[in-house]
């Protein structure tokens, strides 16, 4: 026998089938979907193993010479360090101007004693939520601390790795004695001088491609030149005053005001003048954290370990 449904039965059996005819197929699309995004991540998996597997040695010789490298710079900042000459004690303000752009005016107040070096910076327009306070860097360890307030009033800081920092100032200063050297840069020595700060000061001319700087030097000043400047050249140059360009050139002294005069559009000029100089003075809570929450951030060797130990 055959049954004759109703076509009002027929009209929603045709719905019912419509509907899981549809839901078959969206579970197809979706397992089909699903099971090539299994094989491509399998193959994408598999193929970057055989990829490491393949290059395994190169990534392995490539750690061993960034670790070598680490290495090599520890012992050759270490071994720099050892011979750091201690400071003599004093404090002095160096003031910043910038003709073109009178805003942008600072400036730095450094203390010295022994092996540390505090500084402060003033900004003639500031309008920052949180102040940097002060860094206080010992050129004997190795370490800078950097302390700030916040608008809330909080005190914190952060101690790093000094030779992070410094390298910038020596390559530099290596560049510059390198130019004096080799004729790239000059020094001239002038009969003209002129009163700078209650000092007796002597114009030389150091003349590079890019930049005309006019140095006032005197060695009339109270403070230590002598103990200063080899502290400062053993510290950023590696070296002692005795063998720096400047002095073989014939300039003895400090330079109590730098006219630095661009050559170019690309930098501003800046006249830079020591005020303020006071020998044997550098009060002891100038190199202090005291009340400052301080936080050890990662080296660089820190950085690497941990790049390793995640692979």
């Amino acid at each position: 026998m055959i049954a004759i449904n109703p076509p009002y039965l027929q009209s929603e059996l045709f719905v019912m089938k419509t509907i899981l005819l549809i839901h078959v197929l969206l579970l197809c699309a979706i397992t089909g979907f699903t099971q090539r995004g299994y094989v491509h991540k399998a193959l994408k998996n598999d193929i970057e193993k055989k990829q490491e597997a393949t290059h395994e040695d190169e990534r392995v010789k490539g750690e061993k010479a960034v670790d070598e490298r680490l290495d090599a710079w520890d012992e050759s900042d270490k071994k720099s360090r050892e011979k750091i000459q201690a400071f003599p004690t004093m404090s002095l303000t160096m003031v910043m101007e910038f003709p073109e752009k009178p805003k942008s005016n600072m400036s730095i107040t450094y203390y010295y004693k022994e092996y540390n070096c505090a500084s402060v910076m003033k900004f003639e327009n500031t309008t920052h939520g949180s102040s940097m306070d002060r860094t206080i860097m010992n050129f004997k360890e190795g370490k800078s601390t950097m302390l700030m307030t916040d608008k809330k009033g909080r005190k914190t800081g952060m101690r790093m790795e000094l030779k992070t920092i410094d390298w910038v100032a020596k390559v530099a200063i290596k560049k510059d004695n390198a130019q004096l050297a080799n004729g790239e840069a000059s020094l001239k020595t002038t009969n003209e001088y002129k009163i700078i700060e209650g000092y007796k000061c002597r114009k030389y001319i150091h003349e590079t491609e890019k930049y005309t700087t006019e140095l006032w030097v005197t060695t009339e000043s109270k403070i230590d030149y002598m103990q200063l400047n080899r502290a400062l050249y053993h510290v950023f140059a590696g070296t002692g005053q005795n063998q720096n360009a400047y002095f073989d050139a014939g300039m003895k002294g400090i330079a109590i005001q730098t006219h630095l005069i661009p050559k170019d559009g690309h930098s501003q000029e800046c006249i830079m003048t020591m005020e303020d100089i006071n020998a044997g003075y550098a009060p002891a809570e100038m190199f202090s954290t005291d009340g400052y929450d301080v936080k050890d951030m990662p080296t660089i060797r820190n950085v690497w370990d941990g790049y390793k130990e995640d692979k």
